[in-house]
Order: structure tokens, then sequence, then C-alpha cells
């Protein structure tokens, strides 16, 4: 991907591509031949107000919001959402809301998955475990009739 090169606006300075055919920010046409203030001649070209794209503003929302799931949806509707406005660019705007909506969604996406692998290593960290008293067994053995009987004992606790 590559970046486009900006220029400045020459009515208001503000920096747009290079390729614009109208400023994004004082909406003033660059090309003296589509303003039709200036041309008399051409019917005026009216461009509908650009929307902000409603899945950019689901993206931020649910990055914000939404811990989990939420992050999914808020990267893969930010991913859906910038497809969304590189399609149709001169109707649709919210670039930074998606973008916005992606990292935010990551970010939780990471911090999830680091919560619960903290909360998996610390549980197997502090699982209680059974003490077990140390014991030793005592066998006897005897031999009664050219034949071997084991007597096991019931197990003292040592030092007691």
């Amino acid at each position: 991907m590559r970046c486009p090169v900006l220029k400045p606006c020459p009515y208001c300075l503000g920096e747009i591509e290079n390729a614009a055919l109208q400023c994004p920010y004082c909406q003033r046409w660059l090309d003296p031949t589509l303003d039709s203030t200036l041309n008399a001649d051409a019917p005026p070209i009216v461009l509908p107000p650009r929307r902000t794209s409603g899945l950019a503003i689901g993206s931020l929302m649910c990055a914000i919001f939404g811990w989990g799931p939420g992050s999914i949806a808020a990267v893969i509707l930010g991913h859906v959402a910038l497809r969304e406005i590189r399609r149709d660019p001169l109707r649709i705007k919210g670039k930074r809301l998606a973008t916005t909506g992606i990292v935010l969604g990551w970010l939780g996406i990471v911090a999830l998955t680091v919560i619960l692998c903290l909360g998996i290593y610390f549980r197997k960290l502090f699982e209680e475990q059974p003490q077990r008293p140390q014991t030793r067994e005592v066998n006897l053995t005897t031999a009664v009739l050219d034949r071997q009987w084991e007597i096991s004992l019931p197990r003292a606790p040592i030092g007691g």
C-alpha cells in the first residue's frame, strides 16, 4: 500500500491528496472548470453530503464498551467499514473512526488474552493441593508352615 502524496489546499491550506478534486475541509473545488460559480455555462455539480459509515461507528462502540466478543466484533466491523469507505470515498466518511475501532479492538483482544493466561497461571499456582501427613508403612512378615504371610499395620505418623 503506498502513501498518497499530499499538497496544501490553495484556499484553506489543509493537507489534501494530490489527485483531489475538492478540498474535504473547505469544500471548494480545486479545478476552476468544476466550480459552477466560476463557470456559468456548466451546470452545477452537486454532490450529496458525505455520511459517516455506521459500521465505523459500530466498530468504535464495540471496541469501547465490549470486552471479549465486543473486541472481536470491533475488529471485524472496522475492516468492513474501511472497505466500504475505500469503495465510495465521495459519499462515505469515517476512516479514522474505523481505524480507532480496529486498534482498540486488537488492544482489547490482547488484554483479554493476557488476563486469561494470568488467571490460568495463578489458579494453577495457588490451587490447594491436599497436604498428606508424612507416614511410613510398617510390614511384618512371619513364616507359618513354609508360607509367607504379610500383615499390614495402620500407618503411624513420623515422629509421633
